[in-house]
């Protein structure tokens, strides 16, 4: 009975965990940006922003907000000035989802 609880709330746990939305050529298309500098955005935000904690959802915030956003961690982050670009990027179109 105890496992059985155990397995349950781990199944439970794991479910709760939220990936950003993947970049299709219709969001592309729509922010006249290459999809491929979507993916890699979303690709590198999930590497950067995952070591410390989860990595944002795009509606987290609104597309305003992200570049003072990243301005606050991609120091920390030690986000390179084109890394930080594609993440923006990728946030800020992605958000207006």
């Amino acid at each position: 009975m105890i496992r059985a609880l155990f397995a349950l709330a781990l199944a439970s746990v794991a479910g709760c965990r939220l990936t950003p939305p993947v970049a299709t050529s219709v969001d592309a298309e729509r922010g006249q940006v290459a999809l491929a500098e979507l993916q890699q955005g979303r690709q590198m935000m999930i590497r950067k922003c995952g070591n410390c904690h989860r990595p944002p959802m795009p509606g987290d915030h609104p597309a305003a907000a992200w570049p003072a956003k990243l301005d606050e961690m991609s120091i920390r982050a030690g986000l390179k000035r084109d890394q930080r670009h594609l993440i923006e990027q990728y946030l800020v179109l992605m958000s207006r989802r």
